[in-house]
Order: C-alpha cells, then sequence, then structure tokens
C-alpha cells in the first residue's frame, strides 16, 4: 500500500459508500481505491468509526428532552406526526440529521412499560424494541430515523406499540411508514 494519494476520495463520496449509497459500479470503484489507498483507508476508517459513535449517541426511540436537545441543536430535518392507523411516505434525511416520527393518538396514562415491534407490511417481525421511552401525558412515543437505518432495516415498516403488564402483551396502535432516500 502507499501513503501518498494522486486522487483522495472526499469525505462526501466515502461516506455514501459507508452508508452504500452508491451503484454497484461506484462501489467497486471506491472499494478498489480504499483497499489500495493507505490514506482513503486510513479516512474511511475514521469516518466509520464516527458513524459507529453517531448511531451509538443517538437512540431508535427518544425521550422528550432528548428530543428537544436534538431539535435545539438543529440536528431534526423533519417531523412526522402520526396517528394510529396512519401511512405515510417519509425520505430519509441527509447524513447526520435525523427524521422524527412522533407515534401520537395514544391513551399511555396508565402505561408503564411499552414495547415496539418493528416489522414489514405482510406481518414479518424485523425488531423488537423493548421499554422504550415514552411521553404518557401527550399520549406519544418519538422515533429517530437516520439514513443508516437505509441499509439495515426494510424501507416500509409497521411500527406496532404494545402495552406490556406482567406477561400480558396487548396493541393499542400500528403505524406504516415507508421510507425513500433523497
Amino acid at each position: 500500500m502507499s501513503t501518498a494519494c494522486a486522487d483522495p476520495l472526499t469525505a462526501e463520496r466515502l461516506i455514501e459508500y459507508l452508508l452504500g449509497e452508491l451503484d454497484a459500479a461506484d462501489e467497486e470503484r471506491v472499494e478498489g481505491h480504499v483497499f489500495a489507498c493507505a490514506r482513503c483507508a486510513a479516512a474511511a476508517e475514521t469516518l466509520a468509526g464516527l458513524a459507529a459513535a453517531v448511531r451509538r449517541a443517538i437512540p431508535q426511540v427518544l425521550t422528550r428532552s432528548r428530543f428537544d436537545a436534538l431539535d435545539g441543536a438543529g440536528m431534526v430535518s423533519q417531523q412526522n406526526v402520526m396517528a394510529p392507523g396512519d401511512v405515510v411516505d417519509v425520505i430519509y434525511p441527509p447524513s447526520g440529521k435525523v427524521l422524527v416520527l412522533r407515534l401520537a393518538g395514544n391513551d399511555l396514562g396508565h402505561a408503564r412499560r411499552i414495547d415496539v415491534e418493528l416489522s414489514t407490511p405482510a406481518g414479518a417481525t424485523v425488531a423488537r424494541l423493548d421499554d422504550v421511552p415514552f411521553d404518557a401525558s401527550r399520549g406519544e412515543l418519538i422515533v429517530a430515523c437516520q439514513r443508516h437505518f437505509a441499509s439495515s432495516f426494510p424501507r416500509d415498516l409497521v411500527f406496532g406499540l404494545d402495552v406490556v403488564s406482567g406477561d400480558e402483551r396487548r396493541r393499542i396502535a400500528e403505524y406504516t411508514v415507508r421510507h425513500r432516500l433523497a
């Protein structure tokens, strides 16, 4: 591997590569360059570490105070207030920004625990988020969608809210979100 690079990859290009946003031919070119170039490989490694830190720093379900902090810092690109049964089309925000889904319209005053089941519209469970934060007084849950989720989850997702009490689980609402890339 050479330490000099005649044509270094830009940070934007490396981010597109790391997020899986390139077409197959471009991905192959960038990957070949990264494997052959120590400088660009180091830059890609740094950006991958940064992306991992951002993923850990912004959880999928937010407390109200966490949402307020992200919004105040200009990190929220769009908010979608949804009622139970809603189906919405959303566009993933640019890297570093958060798309917010406010799953509202629920009577959560007596809820002690809420779980969220992510599934496909056909009903296949993708993931379960247990004991998530929720705002009982507003009857809502705040979900943060980030662009890197596009490579981890199906584009069309149903968010099912379950109230859990002991061994009993009761579905109280479902929201369908169709995510698209810009």
